[in-house]
């Protein structure tokens, strides 16, 4: 084979393995949404639940991680920040990180060649697509920061705030060479512990509904001595609260169901089992902190 031609069927499977990171990407955003009741289902309950209600962040990156891997034929790596879990992908260029819960809208693509003072950065886009009170766009954000010399990556993720008027830092994340699973998904006995983390506040499934790619998720705060269906609320795509039986809480809670091709009585009644078996699993004086109510 030529140089030329070895050149070109390089660049042509590289070529297909970015093609196959933004389907996996895409795919797992609006097929597999954030579900943060779904372990409480498989671990403390009757078991694994459909895939179209999702999972925990972590299992959203298993997704993502376990597509690359069927479809590319190429390993991954998970790595940890406490709780969370994002897939890394290495080649001699770089690294390509996919964090499906960060939701950017594009997998973040490192190469050492854009190093500058050892340091890659990157800032594309994410969801939700918000816009400001003058109409203009105000999308989401990633700012990734890749350092060469420790290998470490800082996930920062931005949302712009309608109420506030400027962007804020919703999560961050640092992902460490050396913290990374060695089994996915990792033993019960380390699973069961995190699900009761006094962070998880709340259950909630957070969808993006692949037609309209507008955000919408339906909340039930942990805090309260008695959960109720009542108590749910749901959030549009501009962060706004909506209340249990109001027509925003109605349209917002259809968007989440059609999402995931269910009746919205199904959601609630997910959210409220996943309530209940934390309740039932969480230990004696587990403190939570209450559920911010205010729009973003």
């Amino acid at each position: 084979m030529s140089v030329i031609n070895a050149e070109g069927s390089a660049a042509t499977v590289e070529r297909s393995l970015r093609g196959i990171e933004d389907l996996v990407l895409d795919e797992v955003l609006v097929s597999f949404p954030y579900n943060s009741g779904s372990q409480l289902h498989e671990y403390f309950g009757a078991g694994p639940v459909p895939r179209a209600f999702g999972g925990s962040c972590a299992w959203q990156s298993f997704e993502a991680g376990r597509l690359v891997s069927d479809m590319a034929g190429r390993s991954v790596t998970y790595r940890i920040d406490g709780r969370h879990v994002a897939v890394v992908h290495h080649d001699a260029d770089g690294m390509t990180v996919l964090d499906p819960y960060l939701l950017h809208t594009r997998p973040l693509r490192l190469d050492r060649a854009d190093a500058r003072a050892g340091v890659v950065e990157l800032a594309p886009d994410a969801y939700p697509h918000r816009v400001r009170a003058d109409g203009s766009p105000a999308p989401s954000g990633v700012r990734v920061r890749w350092r060469l010399d420790d290998d470490s990556i800082r996930l920062n993720y931005l949302r712009f705030s309608p109420r506030r008027g400027h962007n804020v830092i919703s999560r961050s994340f640092l992902l460490h060479a050396d913290q990374v699973l060695t089994s996915v998904p990792p033993d019960p006995d380390r699973v069961r512990p995190q699900l009761l983390h006094p962070e998880q506040h709340s259950v909630s499934v957070r969808v993006l509904h692949p037609a309209s790619r507008q955000l919408a998720e339906l909340v039930l705060p942990l805090a309260a001595s008695d959960v109720t269906m009542h108590q749910l609320i749901a959030k549009n795509n501009q962060g706004q609260v909506s209340r249990h039986g109001t027509a925003e809480f109605g349209r917002d809670s259809e968007l989440v169901a059609d999402a995931i091709s269910v009746h919205p009585t199904d959601v609630y009644e997910f959210l409220l089992e996943a309530a209940a078996l934390h309740r039932a699993a969480a230990p004696a004086g587990l403190e939570l902190a209450d559920y911010c109510l205010e729009d973003e």
